[in-house]
């Protein structure tokens, strides 16, 4: 096999292995079908820059992971220069949008998005990796740059934090 068929089927594997991981990923990070799409295809685009340029990834799962992530951040950095009263101006109206609405009508992922809502960015990731993509700690802490141990703790302090909220929100 050649070094560009080498190149395809490593991407192809990687896009048939994770292209619905990441577009959950995405969704959950966004709240927007379209959008997600969007960040996945991106993921990809940017995976297939990699490979092409005959660079190495150790890790592959991790790295797909990183991509979809930094796609993510790209995402709210530009979309940081819309204001709310543009975006009113443009057609947006916060009571009539239901992308959100429609993907989180069930009351047990309305209570966990809302014990959630004071997590920093990071620990909801991990926390989604984790417990939604059930991805093992190794491959976490790979992905945020952290020893497995490390992971291990804070993975402990995000569900202690999250029980403690559950019960002041839910209990009190």
């Amino acid at each position: 096999m050649n070094s560009e068929n080498k190149k395809q089927a490593l991407f192809s594997k990687l896009f048939d292995e994770y292209q619905d991981a990441i577009f959950r990923f995405s969704l959950f990070r966004v709240g927007s079908r379209n959008v997600a799409l969007d960040i996945t295809q991106d993921t990809f685009v940017r995976l297939w820059s990699h490979i092409s340029r005959d660079k190495p990834i150790e890790h592959e799962s991790a790295f797909v992971y990183r991509i979809a992530k930094n796609a993510v951040i790209d995402y709210y950095k530009k979309s940081k220069s819309f204001s709310l009263d543009s975006m009113i101006d443009n057609g947006f109206d916060p009571q009539t949008n239901t992308d959100v609405d429609e993907i989180f009508k069930n009351d047990d992922i309305k209570m966990l998005q809302n014990i959630m809502e004071d997590l920093d960015e990071e620990s909801k990731q991990i926390i989604f990796l984790r417990y939604t993509e059930e991805k093992p700690i190794e491959e976490i802490a790979n992905l945020f740059g952290k020893s497995t141990n490390a992971m291990t703790v804070r993975i402990h302090r995000i569900i202690q934090k999250l029980k403690g909220r559950y019960n002041e929100t839910y209990y009190d």
